[in-house]
């Protein structure tokens, strides 16, 4: 496995890591306390997954992408080059917004087919959810940052 290879795994498995413990603090926030939370109406999940969509989205662009600027500089990064890539603010919101109205809003969607859910279901669906998430931005936008030489 190439170095940058080896670089991008690890950048997706940590932000998935970081985001999936994110995802769960802030429903814990939101959600904890309450014996049955429904998808829509006073207190509903179903919106929050937008919010969290782009929170999600804009550091798995941001964090990980600044980590591999500051790597290149370093000279950490054996076989990679910069890309061309515009600013990281646009990309990095652009991004956000896009997966919060795609992905997000179909995940409002889908809500609608689920009856009100316990707090640890819920509380495993947003870890899996923000983690996942995570693991799929990053590597695409770190392809967008660094390439091999």
């Amino acid at each position: 496995m190439s170095v940058l290879s080896r670089f991008l795994a690890i950048e997706a498995g940590v932000s998935a890591v970081i985001n999936g413990a994110l995802s769960a603090g802030f429903a814990a926030l939101l959600f904890s306390g309450r014996e049955s939370i429904p998808a829509f109406g006073n207190g509903g999940f179903a919106p929050d997954f937008p919010v969290q969509t782009f929170m999600v989205a804009l550091m798995s662009v941001t964090v990980p992408s600044l980590i591999a600027r500051a790597r290149l500089r370093s000279g950490g990064l054996a076989g990679a080059v910069a890309a061309p890539a515009g600013p990281l603010w646009r990309r990095a919101l652009g991004t956000a917004l896009a997966a919060a109205v795609g992905l997000g809003g179909a995940a409002m969607l889908l809500s609608l087919v689920v009856p009100p859910l316990a707090f640890p279901t819920l509380l495993g669906i947003k870890v899996a959810y923000g983690a996942g998430l995570a693991a799929l931005v990053t590597p695409w936008a770190l392809s967008r940052v660094v390439a091999p030489v």
